[in-house]
């Protein structure tokens, strides 16, 4: 079972945090699948990715606002966490905080964290090092969290409240859109074809177009993370070994599996992480 801690800075506390969810499943990870080098069932979901973007400004004849006052962060409490396997915790969450600062570190295969805000927000990865990341909390005095991992594998988390408010990069929300339609795409035409519902030449049809999807996110990701990686993704799709039933197959890791992993990361990190349409199998 986990530990929990909750320090306030000088002093330790029992948290009174109620125990959880522990063995939960994590919903299938698409970096989890590159990183493996063959399928993995699509996930059924849809990523609706829909940036707003509003600038107000004032009317000269507004007033102006007093500035709001600083929050007192002194007595706000340290999250610290350890344990084995899943686990979901209850958190009191200090008042005027509007994110949770997390560095986690694992030994075992794969992760997922997330918490208990209206989006769902989830991180992904695999247990490389330390990571580090910026969650949204819930607009009340409780938040859960939650780490989905494998029964044999071990974790440490340590936390801080911020006053700093978690923001998508948008233009980064956009490029994960595009990739997860590419994925569903080509995954989709995978699982098809491998159960018998679809043709070889639906199947030609279907890649052809996940081909379009990331050509043109080719065109216009010049510059990041995921820029640098599109064109392996825009090469390995339109090898001449990809044929149907390619990704049903045990096969060394290619520079296209080494691009998924990492697009799946930072689309993670961003809070808009790649999710699948299945449209087999359900």
């Amino acid at each position: 079972m986990p530990e929990l801690r909750v320090a306030s800075p000088g002093h330790s506390v029992e948290s009174g945090v109620h125990g959880g969810r522990a063995g939960a499943e994590p919903a299938p990870d698409v970096g989890e699948h590159m990183r493996k080098s063959q399928y993995v069932p699509a996930v059924a979901g849809l990523i609706i990715a829909a940036v707003s973007l509003a600038a107000c400004s004032a009317s000269p004849e507004t007033a102006p606002t007093a500035s709001a006052a600083p929050v007192d962060t002194t007595d706000w409490p340290v999250v610290e966490l350890t344990g084995t396997a899943a686990t979901e915790e209850w958190i009191t969450v200090p008042e005027g905080a509007s994110s949770l600062r997390v560095h986690f570190a694992c030994v075992g295969d794969f992760f997922t964290i997330s918490t208990n805000t209206p989006r769902m927000d989830e991180r992904r990865g695999s247990c490389q090092g330390t990571r580090s990341y910026l969650l949204p909390i819930p607009e009340n005095d409780k938040m859960s969290l939650n780490i989905w991992m494998a029964d044999e594998s071990h974790f440490a988390l340590t936390g801080e409240f911020s006053t700093e408010v978690f923001a998508p990069d948008p233009e980064v929300t956009a490029q994960c859109a595009q990739l997860s339609d590419f994925m569903s795409r080509y995954l989709n035409a995978e699982q098809g074809f491998s159960r018998g519902e679809v043709t070889a030449a639906e199947w030609r049809t279907r890649m052809d177009g996940a081909v379009d999807v990331i050509t043109e996110l080719e065109k216009t990701a010049t510059t990041g993370l995921i820029g640098l990686e599109v064109p392996a993704l825009v090469e390995g799709i339109s090898a001449p070994a990809v044929v149907p039933g390619y990704f049903h197959t045990e096969r060394e890791a290619t520079a296209m599996d080494a691009a998924g992993t990492i697009v799946s990361d930072v689309c993670s990190d961003n809070g808009s992480g790649i999710a699948i349409m299945a449209e087999y199998g359900g």
